[in-house]
């Protein structure tokens, strides 16, 4: 096709070669390599100029990759989950009755009032993190530039508070049994899509640097560890119950106990991608380094869960009765994510941080939790650790899934390092 255009366009004896490179698709330069278009005028072009411009068109035509796909898909359905667990909170805070007292000419409000408020800022919260997903799914260039943490960040906190003012208000004879323990179903839900949408950015987002991190990225990594500890914490704690029963809650624990246990290991994310550039040798204080934050992070969050969820007291005026049988079997944790983890984070460090190795670290990590859990739970309470299922195991089974798959799945997905 091209040929016959040369032939018709070097009849012209008139026509210049530079006119027919124009008449051709070409710019004129004084740059470009002399060759034959036509036949009595013996120059050269190159092809590579057609195949440029054929390039840059099918350039301009988009191609939806598979994983831009499974986030969009992904991102749909937790902004859906989202939506559906804040009205759920909302139409539950309903029931949450509000005591007005006539006393002569004053009103005076019962605490149920306070309760019931709470519950609905956090439910309007949670409403509000369906939102800012939904904007990010409807807008294409917020999609193009990733996830952000927000979201899940705030499913997560209006999640935690909401259950922690609905337990409260319950054990306070302001709610029934049947909606607390609604409630309860619904808060471990809204922490499996929380912890999902942390996840969703973490994926969303181009793989870090090595060995650098900001605060956005290391509060995303603690939190999904943090929920899904908690979680599988949950889920223990229920195995051996006749049926799921509605935990206990103690702000002291919460705020004085649980929560610099978090904060511990939400640092220690900061520290493991800080020391990520430390190799040969210095892998070895890297590993010791940043595995004791786990233990420790671990030991002061779980304690703090333990007397929070399980004893509804003050944690700092209950110290452990302790267990010998219990301290051993944490010691072998410990020596577990240390040697056996810790072994083998090394072995595959000159690897490539493949998805692959991540969720065998991650494996590895949940095997040295339920030991972790059972050991720490027999020394604070000091009867020997006993492994016990009840009638309560298929939702403890249910709740035991989600926290494996925040632990391994999402996890894994998330921490992506540029390599």
């Amino acid at each position: 096709m091209k040929e016959t255009i040369h032939r018709e366009m070097c009849l012209d004896n008139q026509t210049r070669p530079d006119q027919t490179r124009e008449l051709l698709g070409f710019t004129a330069s004084p740059n470009d390599p002399v060759d034959t278009i036509c036949p009595g005028r013996r120059r050269r072009f190159s092809m590579n100029k057609v195949l440029s411009i054929e390039t840059a068109e099918a350039e301009q035509v988009p191609v939806a990759s598979p994983q831009s796909s499974l986030v969009k898909g992904y991102s749909i359905v937790s902004a859906s989950a989202f939506t559906l667990i804040g009205i759920t909170m909302l139409i539950l805070t309903i029931f949450t009755p509000m005591s007005i007292i006539f006393r002569g000419n004053e009103i005076a409000f019962s605490m149920s009032l306070i309760f019931k408020g709470a519950e609905v800022v956090f439910s309007i919260g949670m409403l509000h993190a369906a939102v800012m997903l939904w904007r990010a799914i409807l807008g294409k260039k917020h999609l193009s530039h990733g996830i952000g943490i927000l979201p899940g960040d705030g499913a997560l906190a209006n999640a935690f508070f909401y259950m922690g003012f609905s337990m409260t208000a319950f054990h306070l004879g302001y709610t029934s049994s049947t909606i607390a323990l609604a409630q309860f179903i619904t808060v471990l839900v809204g922490l499996f899509f929380g912890a999902g949408g942390l996840a969703l950015s973490g994926i969303s987002k181009p793989a870090r640097v090595p060995g650098h991190i900001t605060f956005p990225l290391m509060l995303r990594d603690g939190v999904i560890l943090i929920v899904g500890t908690i979680l599988m914490a949950i889920a223990f704690g229920q195995l051996a119950g006749a049926a799921l029963k509605i935990p206990q809650w103690n702000w002291l624990s919460f705020l004085g106990i649980t929560t610099p246990g978090m904060l511990i290991l939400m640092g220690r994310e900061g520290v493991k991608a800080r020391l990520e550039t430390w190799q040969g040798p210095a892998r070895f204080p890297r590993l010791l380094i940043t595995e004791t934050l786990l233990v420790l992070g671990l030991a002061i969050m779980l304690y703090g869960s333990y007397a929070n969820l399980t004893l509804g007291v003050n944690g700092y005026q209950v110290g452990p009765k302790g267990n010998a049988t219990g301290f051993m079997l944490w010691i072998v944790a410990v020596l577990f994510l240390l040697v056996i983890r810790g072994s083998f984070k090394i072995a595959v460090s000159q690897r490539g941080n493949r998805v692959g190795y991540r969720m065998i670290s991650k494996l590895l990590y949940v095997m040295a939790l339920v030991i972790f859990i059972y050991a720490e739970r027999s020394f604070l309470s000091g009867h020997a650790p006993v492994f016990a299922v009840g009638g309560a195991a298929p939702a403890a089974a249910l709740i035991l899934l989600g926290a494996v798959l925040v632990l391994v799945v999402e996890r894994a997905a998330s921490q992506k390092v540029r390599t």
